[in-house]
């Protein structure tokens, strides 16, 4: 016996040894994709017996995931090939956590390059331009390198009773990447590659009561990764979860449930599959039934005998569910389905449950309909993304991420560009998410032409594999709406044929689309290909939008990528959604995308940052911080972006139709939702003045059915108003009661209306003031009273101190000086702002004064007139300081006409204060940041923050921190004694405040942005921005728009852009104060 074992071991190490060294037959030939693999099927939990399954416990289910023993070696030579005999001691190896991403747990070094390939037979550069690079093909795909390509070799050790013999034992390995081999042990039990999706193994063979052995063999680069350059960490290791589970000798193999709706959309449909495998010798009599329960309640059930014969069997049953109620994403009512397989004894062999839902999907007359209501996705892409794990999700940040789409109105999620755990699907089916699941195929770096895989007929196993596999995983799911080929692949022959495989596998018939359709290159979005059945592009603008809902399409147009959300950006969405809302065949999108995907780093000085490509290693392949496209921060921390998509997003429309005669303001409610009544939610309907309350109104039971509206009306009468005075009408919509994941009194739409009409205006009557004093010497002009002095430097113009009773306003002497920049956001560095509108930094730095002179009006009044010469622009600017004897300056700002082409990034002026002018009031757009085309979802209110809180950290430094529509900014110590910014009536600024000078959101002090430019820092991170002893005060007139249709091309939309050809004036005050309030600051701003 002991002869036999130890023959048995030495021909297992032979085999492993032989398979060891033919490697390269599995890591560099597309035609072998996997060996000893079981057939994906649904995911499902065997329990053997009723008890167990109420309780989800399992007796046959072993998690492995933890500490397993690790080695990795930079290339495949110097891997160990003895480490799966359990005999080879493995204890001075390291630890490694599975799951892992074995890069983020200090193992080799993290790269992040965005479409092409970091390791094939060239080295994918360092990019100056996202998209418009010079292609490099890859000469031999499918080859791999062998001087670096990483190999981590894992083993563990786990234990077995005899309660799981005469059972069929498999391995689960939830994702590995890129490829890898598996011993149990000793021997050989098979290869996997397609990393993101599961790789099972029948073990039972193999297996042994007691201790077992198991080895894992991971190589980071196969030729599979030639359909993995998704835009993304290329990162590698076991990322999901590892567990071994066993089923009895006849078992259910996999199901199918197709659970659809009649033609009236009020009866279920249930049609189920079930396929059964019988592991005996012999032919097995068995009962095979199913249970349809409504929480308790038996709605359904049904059962048939059955004679279960090697191999497979398939049984099916179909029936009608009368008055179902249906799932939706607004609505997302489940159903467990209960599988039993029993003896003929009655005795339970196997019991599975399911929850499903009835839901119908289909496009008729061009429009994608789910129970027969045409719908809108209101998306995002999303990436597996952690910054302190990679690409492996814990259950709370999968539960974060739906938690948070449901808060801020995003009904759909495209799996960019990969499927999910088991689990997300279920947390989506749950509570109401419509999934676009993608296959895992990208093969950018090959790009769209006749070198495209796409045309490749070798590569047909290899891509529509992972097509099948992602489908037979994962067609129970009612949460998934639509499947997806995959991204930005190519097309030709392999798309036609996965087209095809889909649809004739998918028994539910769901669309399948692709975003790659175009015939050949030509872009003609009324003429896509046929092997999509929704128009998906990327990245149109909002011209496009309406151009397409004007002309419609014979296809749903339904963009799988746009609103690129790279660093400050996601301008312009509002108006996406005007267009969207106009137009049936629009029926909504996915931005890109939605979290950042930066990782945790630490520098040498223990300082924690968020580090994206070239953080790690040196000399290696980057695309820099081209992966922070998110709305999100790594850490789910909302950006600003958010609160604009979640406002564009909403469901309910409030209009402003007017006052009517019996001095009521008629408001137009609108319901946008496909399935819900707005009675579901309570209204309130605020007045308000300068910030202050003046009538709160509730419209309980609106009843308004999906897409109607309905007209209310808000008695006026009550409220006296007042002149020089905005008046606004704050609405709210909340949940009456807890709806799936919301809970109740969760806001879902809001919106602010003025009540223009009821504007009265009134000339301001100056107030009496002290006499000014002159003081005029050859550099500087002092002008003072009793109170306050400012001193002007006669040189450049600029206010050199400002004192208010005694105590100095300004830091280092910066008074306003004017300022026609601003630190590149992405979107500025990706439409050339840096080198197309530079001489507009080149005028802010280096223009020069060309007159001084002032003079005085009255005693109590100077004017003091300053103009400049503006180079490189080549324009002229003047400022005129008019300085009342109460110490408030008159700021009046009139840039004049350029031919300079390029639009002006901003208009304005920049001061710095005394860091203890920190507390900020204003009346204007918030609470968070805004700009011009990013701040429909700001109300026009009174705030208070402190400067800290206007820093935003982008992950690349930049613009940030600004608020629109300003009336007025105090900034005040804590004595409540400082100074006030105040737009004339009927004018409106944008400011911002912050602790850190512009300087270092920026790319290099100076003009050159060359990256060649040892001054130039393109790779700023958030631990480079330091708090300063000071507030950087931004006044301006207006700035560029932020842009978001792309963030390599586009500029701003027209509208949102400055121009140079025009003239632009603006005015503001600076009014100093002692012991401020709210109303004071009021008071101060009208006089």
């Amino acid at each position: 016996m002991k002869k036999r074992i130890l023959l048995l071991l030495l021909l297992s190490a032979t085999l492993s040894i032989a398979q060891q060294k033919n490697i390269w037959h599995y890591i560099e030939n597309e035609q072998v994709i996997a060996e000893n693999k079981e057939t994906t099927h649904a995911s499902f939990t065997s329990f053997q017996s009723l008890k167990n399954l109420e309780a989800n416990t399992p007796a046959f289910k072993k998690s492995l995931n933890g500490l397993w023993k690790f080695k990795w070696v930079k290339n495949p030579a110097k891997r160990p090939t003895t480490f799966m005999n359990p005999k080879v001691n493995v204890t001075n190896w390291k630890n490694i956590k599975v799951p892992s991403n074995w890069e983020v747990e200090g193992f080799g070094v993290p790269i992040y390059v965005n479409h092409q390939y970091e390791f094939s037979d060239y080295k994918a550069m360092v990019a100056d331009d996202m998209e418009l690079v010079d292609r490099i093909y890859p000469k031999n795909p499918g080859k791999v390198p062998h001087t670096y390509n990483p190999v981590g070799s894992y083993r563990r050790d786990f234990t077995i009773d005899k309660s799981w013999n005469g059972k069929e034992i498999f391995l689960h390995i939830g994702a590995m990447k890129s490829g890898g081999f598996v011993w149990l042990n000793g021997k050989y039990i098979g290869y996997s590659q397609g990393s993101k999706l599961p790789s099972e193994f029948n073990i039972t063979k193999a297996a042994k009561r007691g201790k077992n052995t198991i080895a894992i063999q991971i190589f980071r680069w196969t030729d599979g990764s030639y359909l993995e350059a998704q835009d993304f960490w290329r990162i590698s290791g076991i990322e999901r979860d590892v567990y071994i589970y066993a089923q009895p000798k006849v078992r259910i193999q996999d199901f199918e449930v197709v659970s659809t709706l009649d033609a009236s959309y009020k009866n279920g449909v249930l049609e189920l599959d079930i396929n059964l495998q019988n592991h005996n010798k012999r032919a097995k009599e068995i009962v095979v039934s199913y249970q349809l329960f409504d929480n308790k309640n038996i709605l359904v059930e049904n059962n048939k005998n059955l004679s279960i014969k090697g191999n497979s069997n398939t049984v099916s049953f179909k029936t009608i569910v009368n008055t179902v109620k249906p799932w939706s994403a607004e609505h997302p009512n489940l159903y467990s389905l209960r599988i039993i397989t029993k003896d003929t004894k009655d005795k339970i062999i196997e019991i599975t449950e399911h929850k499903i839902g009835f839901r119908s999907v289909e496009i008729k007359n061009g429009l994608l309909l789910v129970n027969g209501q045409r719908i809108t996705l209101k998306g995002v892409n999303a990436h597996e993304a952690d910054p302190n794990t990679g690409h492996v999700l814990s259950e709370s940040v999968l539960l974060k991420d739906v938690q948070m789409w449901k808060e801020n109105n995003i009904n759909a999620v495209r799996l960019a560009h990969y499927p999910r755990s088991s689990r997300f699907y279920e947390l989506c089916d749950l509570y109401g998410i419509y999934v676009v699941d993608e296959a895992n195929i990208e093969s950018h770096g090959m790009y769209y032409g006749k070198y495209s895989l796409a045309k490749k007929e070798n590569w047909t196993k290899a891509h529509v594999d992972r097509m099948l596999r992602m489908v037979k995983r994962d067609k129970n799911h009612p949460s998934v709406i639509i499947w997806s080929m995959g991204n930005e692949a190519g097309n030709g022959t392999i798309f036609y044929q996965g087209y095809k495989a889909i649809k004739k596998l998918d028994k539910s018939k769901r669309p399948v689309q692709y975003e790659r359709t175009y015939k050949e290159r030509d872009i003609n979005l009324f003429d896509m290909d046929w092997n999509t059945d929704i128009i998906v592009p990327q990245y149109p603008s909002p011209a496009t939008f309406e151009k397409i809902g004007k002309n419609q399409t014979d296809r749903p147009f339904i963009p799988s990528e746009y609103a690129h959300a790279m660093g400050n950006s996601t301008g312009n969405f509002a108006d996406y959604w005007e267009i969207i809302e106009r137009y049936d065949n629009l029926q909504g999108g996915f931005i890109w995308d939605w979290v950042d995907q930066a990782i945790w780093k630490t520098n040498k000085k223990g300082e924690k940052f968020y580090a994206y490509g070239g953080d790690f290693g040196k000399n290696m392949p980057t695309d820099n911080t081209f992966l922070n496209n998110g709305i999100v921060f790594p850490d789910r921390t909302p950006q600003p972006a958010l609160y604009e998509v979640k406002k564009a997003h909403e469901f309910i429309n409030f209009k402003h139709l007017g006052i009517n005669k019996q001095n009521e303001l008629r408001i137009l409610v609108e319901n946008l939702y496909d399935f819900t009544n707005l009675n579901h939610f309570n209204f309130t309907a605020v007045v308000k003045a300068n910030g202050t309350v003046l009538k709160t109104s509730t419209f309980n039971n609106l009843n308004v059915t999906t897409h109607t509206s309905k007209v209310i009306h808000l008695p006026l009468s009550e409220i006296t108003f007042k002149e020089n005075t905005e008046y606004f009408v704050e609405l709210h919509a909340t949940t009456k009661n807890k709806w799936g994941i919301l809970p109740s009194n969760f806001e879902v739409a809001r919106e602010q209306l003025l009540l223009a009409s009821k504007y009265k205006k009134k000339a301001v009557v100056a107030t009496k003031s002290a006499e000014i004093h002159i003081k005029n010497s050859y550099k500087e002009l002092t002008l003072n009273s009793a109170d306050f002095s400012v001193r002007f430097n006669k040189n450049n113009g600029q206010i050199t101190s400002f004192t208010y009773k005694k105590k100095e306003i300004l830091h280092n002497k910066k008074g306003p000086t004017i300022n026609f920049w601003r630190p590149p956001t992405d979107n500025d560095l990706g439409s050339g702002m840096e080198r197309r509108n530079i001489e507009w930094k080149n005028a802010s730095l280096n223009h020069t004064t060309t007159s001084f002179t002032y003079k005085v009006l009255e005693k109590n009044k100077v004017e003091v007139h300053v103009n400049y010469k503006l180079p490189g622009v080549k324009t002229t600017h003047s400022t005129v300081y008019t300085v009342f004897g109460n110490g408030t300056i008159k700021v009046e700002n009139t840039l004049d006409k350029t031919n300079y082409k390029a639009d002006i990034p901003r208009v304005g002026m920049r001061m710095q204060l005394a860091k203890e002018f920190d507390n900020v009031t204003y009346y204007g757009r918030g609470p968070w940041e805004n700009y011009q085309d990013r701040n429909t979802s700001t109300f026009v209110d009174v705030f208070q923050q402190k400067v800290a809180n206007f820093y935003v950290p982008y992950i690349r430094p930049q613009e940030n921190g600004n608020r629109t529509d300003v009336r007025w900014m105090a900034l005040a110590n804590t004595q409540n004694n400082g100074v006030l910014v105040a737009a004339p009536l009927q004018q409106k600024l944008s400011v911002s405040a912050l602790h850190m000078p512009n300087e270092d959101f920026d790319i290099t002090d100076g003009l050159d942005y060359n990256k060649k430019n040892p001054k130039a820092n393109f790779s700023k991170h958030t631990i480079d921005i330091k708090k300063q002893e000071l507030i950087q005060l931004n006044i301006d007139m207006k700035q560029r728009g932020l842009a978001g249709d792309d963030s390599w091309y586009s500029k701003p939309q027209e509208k949102y852009q400055l121009k140079g050809n025009q003239t632009h004036t603006y005015t503001f005050y600076l009014i100093p104060f002692t012991n401020g309030t709210h109303k004071k600051f009021v008071e101060l701003s009208k006089k």
